[in-house]
C-alpha cells in the first residue's frame, strides 16, 4: 500500500475513532490527515484514491468490517448471543458484542463512502473527464460532506 492511500486510510480510522468515542477533535484530526494527503486526490498520481487498487483495498476492508458487524450483531441479539458466546469461547459476551457492534458502524460507513467515491472517480476517469477540479475539489468536498453526515447520524442515533 502506498503512503498517500495509507494516510487516507489512517485518517478514516482516526475519524471513525472520533465518532465512536464522541470526540469531535479526533474526528477533525482524522479529516485533516485525509485532506493533507494532496497526492491521494490527484488522478494522475500512481498513489491516487481513484485507482482500482483503492477499490480492492476498501472492498476487502468492507468485507472484514461487514463480517465483524454481522458476528457482533448476532452476539448482541437476545436469542443468538449464547451461540456466539460459545463459538468465541466466551470472548464475545452480549454486552461486549453490542458495544463492538455500535463502534463498527462508523468505520463501516466511512470506508463505504471512500469506496463509493473512489469508484465514482475511477468511472469519471474512464469516461474521459479530465477536469482536475472534479478530483481535487468536488469529490473530496463530497467525501467530507458525507463523512460529516455519517458523523452526525452516528452520534445522533447511536
Amino acid at each position: 500500500m502506498k503512503i498517500q492511500r495509507a494516510k487516507v486510510y489512517s485518517g478514516i480510522t482516526l475519524a471513525s475513532l472520533g465518532v465512536s468515542l464522541l470526540n469531535l477533535p479526533l474526528f477533525v484530526l482524522g479529516l485533516l490527515v485525509m485532506v493533507t494527503s494532496r497526492k491521494a486526490f490527484n488522478p494522475m498520481e500512481k498513489d491516487s484514491i481513484y485507482r482500482p487498487e483503492t477499490q480492492r483495498d476498501t472492498a476487502l476492508i468492507l468485507l472484514i468490517l461487514a463480517l465483524l458487524e454481522g458476528i457482533t450483531g448476532f452476539g448482541a441479539g437476545p436469542q443468538t448471543s449464547s451461540i456466539i458466546n460459545e463459538l468465541t469461547l466466551g470472548l464475545l459476551t452480549r454486552g461486549l458484542s453490542l458495544e463492538l457492534h455500535l463502534i463498527l458502524i462508523a468505520p463501516l460507513s466511512f470506508f463505504f463512502v471512500l469506496h463509493s467515491l473512489s469508484g465514482l472517480g475511477n468511472l469519471l476517469l474512464r469516461k474521459g473527464v479530465k477536469n482536475v477540479l472534479v478530483y481535487k475539489l468536488i469529490l473530496p468536498l463530497l467525501m467530507l460532506t458525507l463523512f460529516s453526515i455519517a458523523f452526525y447520524l452516528d452520534t445522533l442515533y447511536f
